[in-house]
């Protein structure tokens, strides 16, 4: 009788272990935010393998230097006007001219580094009529390596005028169909990291995805 008592009593815990499990546990302390993913993990916590996760994003065929994108684009910065964008060279700079241009003296949590990179890209108006004769073209630019991370960034001061680097441009009055300007933006970079696409578009870009689906060339220096 002692032995089925105490089996009973046994049952009977775990009966009411299961019950008080499937309600939150004894005091109501239910778990806050978004529930686990039962299917994802098991009983250690770990993934299951059966889940695989997203499939990582990979680029494009890459574009040649001197070779136009294969649309038009309409920069923002332009108000108004669609042009033929073509990445024509890059231009790895040295320490000495990185010093010269004072990046160090730049904002705090700005990226930095020891090589210069002058970027030229020309722009070829085929439609409409820009309202802003002298923008900012190279904002669109972006230097990333093979993960879409960018690895080098225009500095907040970014004209790169410095000699053998970007020169002053000269200042437009106006665009007409069919004019090509090239605009020099300098990127300041790791020369042990250096970047495995330049990537340009027209829009605010918030994921890698959004500048791997956009045109992009062969990072090749000289």
């Amino acid at each position: 009788m002692h032995r089925r008592s105490k089996t009973l009593y046994g049952v009977l815990v775990t009966v009411l272990g299961i019950t008080l499990t499937a309600c939150g546990g004894v005091g109501g302390g239910e778990k806050s935010g978004v529930p686990e993913d039962s299917s994802a993990k098991g009983a250690t916590g770990q993934e299951s393998p059966s889940v695989r996760p997203s499939k990582k994003p990979e680029w494009g065929p890459a574009l040649a230097m001197g070779r136009p994108a294969p649309k038009l684009y309409e920069p923002q910065n332009t108000e108004g006007g669609k042009f033929e964008v073509t990445a024509t060279k890059i231009v790895k700079g040295t320490a000495a001219q990185a010093k010269y241009l004072h990046w160090d003296q730049s904002s705090p949590g700005e990226l930095k580094g020891n090589t210069p990179y002058f970027v030229y890209i020309a722009y070829t108006l085929k439609e409409g009529k820009p309202q802003v004769a002298n923008p900012d073209l190279g904002a669109h630019a972006a230097a990333l390596d093979m993960n879409g991370v960018e690895v080098a960034a225009r500095p907040v001061v970014h004209s790169g005028f410095v000699e053998g680097g970007c020169e002053v441009p000269p200042v437009y009055m106006s665009w007409d169909i069919g004019e090509t300007r090239t605009h020099c933006t300098v990127f300041a970079g790791d020369e042990s990291n250096p970047p495995a696409r330049l990537a340009w578009d027209t829009t605010d870009m918030t994921t890698v995805e959004d500048y791997m689906k956009a045109a992009s060339w062969e990072w090749v220096a000289q």
